[in-house]
């Protein structure tokens, strides 16, 4: 459906869209940006964060270089050059977190000015064109009048959207295909469910050894957790014969530890960015799942959905198996 465009048609297209969506898809390649250059850092370090993940609270996690700013002037611009001198049209201004300092530069001279492995660079270029096709599929499909009865005729009207998702919608821009994949598997997720006439369960990552669930014991008034017990095992087709198991979960959370959920839960509503301060700022040892998850996970979910019951948060989003958000009640 979507094809590469020239930066002379891009200009064109996004001549004729409203301000609006102009000034979105804008802001759009500018957080997408951010965002590709926040996760990549993070990976580099060993953490694997969802899609909805925001760069508010991705950025919470590191020390070092973070995307400031990207400048897109529509024109060669010799008031925002590299810091060799050259005039640029796209201007990356980049900053330390712990020193403040600033560097400016142009996509070409990413490694030279900021230091990072070329590896990392690589992939942070890699990203970076992921987000300028994630604008060509946009104008594409403003231009084609796309619409989102071309996704369901009939969405559920008790389904939360996804922030992103609905950002999209209220500004009168179409839905990327991978928001579209996210949006129909929340559809099919409710439906399903509604049909089982059952709660809605967390997927939860693999246990692999059986003593890692020794902490995990009985308590009544637990809601049930959902474990694959095969996930982590390197035998795929092993894991495909067995059935998942629910194993109901405690928090079993020291005191210390919840404070602190509750301290971060003031500014970050993701339970993935949560832990994975818990663990930055040693409060919990990083452990973690072949698939990147932290183990501290569940509990905190666990922890937090006993606060829902006593009336002091509620569940913001679901994202899939990948994440759950959390806010207080004001």
């Amino acid at each position: 459906m979507n094809m590469t465009l020239t930066n002379d048609e891009r200009e064109s297209l996004l001549s004729v869209l409203t301000d609006q969506q102009r000034t979105f898809i804008q802001e759009h390649v500018k957080r997408g940006k951010k965002t590709i250059f926040a996760n990549q850092m993070a990976m580099d370090k060993g953490i694997i964060l969802p899609e909805s993940a925001s760069i508010d609270e991705i950025e919470m996690l590191l020390d070092e270089w973070i995307l400031e700013d990207y400048i897109d002037n529509g024109f060669v611009n010799s008031e925002t050059p590299c810091e060799c001198g050259r005039p640029l049209r796209y201007q990356y201004i980049v900053k330390h977190k712990s020193t403040n300092e600033k560097r400016r530069f142009g996509i070409t001279h990413f490694e030279e000015h900021t230091g990072i492995p070329s590896e990392l660079v690589n992939a942070i270029k890699r990203g970076f064109t992921t987000i300028d096709y994630e604008m060509d599929e946009l104008l594409n499909k403003i231009t084609q009048n796309w619409t989102l009865e071309e996704v369901s005729s009939n969405i559920p009207s008790e389904i939360v959207l996804p922030k992103d998702i609905n950002d999209h919608l209220a500004n009168n821009v179409p839905l990327l295909e991978r928001q579209i994949k996210r949006l129909k598997q929340l559809i099919n997720e409710f439906v399903s469910q509604r049909e089982l006439k059952r709660p809605r369960v967390i997927d939860m990552p693999t246990i692999k050894e059986s003593t890692e669930t020794d902490n995990y014991t009985k308590e009544a008034n637990q809601f049930t957790l959902e474990f694959d017990l095969f996930e982590d095992t390197k035998d795929q087709s092993a894991a495909q014969e067995k059935e998942k198991k629910k194993i109901p979960l405690t928090n079993n959370l020291t005191v210390a530890v919840k404070d602190k959920v509750l301290h971060y839960l003031e500014t970050v509503s993701s339970v993935r960015i949560i832990c994975e301060l818990l663990i930055k700022n040693h409060i919990v040892a990083d452990q973690r799942y072949i698939t990147g998850k932290p183990k501290i996970y569940p509990m905190v979910c666990v922890y937090l959905e006993d606060l829902i019951n006593q009336n002091v948060v509620y569940l913001e989003e679901v994202n899939g198996t990948d994440d759950r958000k959390y806010k207080f009640k004001q």
